[in-house]
């Protein structure tokens, strides 16, 4: 009669293979969690070597504005101006008091932000009387006079 070999302790048997099994995960998790590290730390100094134009942080003035924003080619620019106006009109919008009349509406949705940062250079370059003054304060000008609300 053939004999029957049975585990002497099955749920020690189970045991061993669950560990092994949790040994393997937990090192695919490492190694995943390893390359996010590694892929979050390239895209952090990617965008930080992007983000490298700012105004001179002596003049904030709409003249340096300008300066930075005028040239189609310098993408770094037009990314800082982009960001700058959209800055400035999100706060006004955080700030106005809900009991205020909104002035400034940008009824055209379909309007770019370049093409915006085109009137806006147009306009500065037919009131120059403002290079002089901050560029946040000159942004909300021209917003107000050329979105008004109606």
């Amino acid at each position: 009669m053939a004999e029957r070999v049975v585990p002497v302790d099955l749920a020690a048997a189970i045991w061993a293979d669950l560990d092994v099994n949790l040994d393997q995960e937990n090192t695919v998790m490492k190694t995943i969690q390893a390359r996010f590290i590694v892929i979050a730390a390239i895209f952090c100094l990617t965008q930080s070597a992007f983000a490298q134009k700012d105004l001179p942080a002596d003049d904030a003035s709409t003249a340096a504005f300008v300066e930075l924003c005028k040239n189609p080619d310098d993408q770094e620019g037009r990314s800082f101006c982009f960001g700058f106006g959209e800055g400035v009109y999100q706060t006004y919008l955080a700030n106005r008091s809900p009991n205020t009349k909104v002035t400034i509406c940008f009824a055209d949705k379909n309007e770019t932000r370049n093409q915006i940062l085109q009137k806006f250079l147009s306009w500065n370059k037919a009131n120059p009387q403002f290079n002089q003054e901050r560029a946040a304060k000159t942004l909300m000008r021209f917003f107000a006079q050329s979105y008004p609300c109606k």
